[in-house]
């Protein structure tokens, strides 16, 4: 088994997938080989919930726990909801980094599901449209994605006290126009720097 959690400034992050819908040709864990400062990302089977919880020890010794590793954690929808419930039930903050398609994954809305578990739900969305976003990263659903994906932080905000909108600052795209999606769904925004060196 390689790396479930791993410490990053202040915060702890959760490795539980390496499954993800979307499959995007800048992604750090294909051009870093599944490797993130000094760990390896890459799972050899998906960790059990006893086995993620064993790798956290005291979730109030960290600013977040943060569902991120290299997938999409709201795939695993019941294991997310058992270890959230246990971090929160003993003090501390839970945030989930995801690419916001997992109710159109799972075929229904899971966001009522997370309600009380998550104090921060940060959703990438690098595309301002349905075709570019479609084009820059391969989504699982096509261009439906992007509709998708804005939906899913419209709805959010309904069970969660903090949405957050994120897009990748890269050469060639626009992330101020994402920040005008945002603003109009009300939610925040927040530009995420272009990683060149796994450190």
């Amino acid at each position: 088994m390689n790396t479930i959690s791993y410490v990053f400034g202040d915060n702890l992050y959760l490795n539980i997938t390496n499954r993800c819908t979307m499959a995007c040709p800048y992604c750090i864990k294909h051009k870093w080989a599944n490797k993130f400062n000094g760990d390896n990302l890459k799972l050899e089977r998906e960790p059990s919930v006893k086995e993620v919880i064993e790798s956290i020890d005291d979730p109030k010794k960290y600013k977040e726990v943060i569902f991120c590793g290299y997938g999409d954690a709201l795939i695993r929808i019941w294991e997310v909801k058992e270890i959230a419930k246990w971090i929160k039930e003993r003090g501390g903050k839970v945030r989930i980094n995801t690419a916001g398609l997992a109710n159109a994954y799972h075929a229904k809305n899971i966001l009522p599901e997370l309600k009380g578990l998550v104090d921060v739900i940060s959703v990438s969305l690098n595309g301002s449209n349905p075709e570019e976003h479609n084009k820059i990263n391969n989504p699982m659903f096509k261009e439906k994605s992007f509709d998708e994906i804005v939906k899913f932080a419209s709805e959010a905000k309904k069970y969660m006290p903090d949405v957050v909108i994120t897009a990748v600052e890269f050469t060639g795209f626009d992330a101020s126009k994402v920040k005008e999606v945002a603003d109009k769904l009300g939610v925040r925004f927040r530009s995420r720097p272009y990683l060149d060196d796994e450190r």
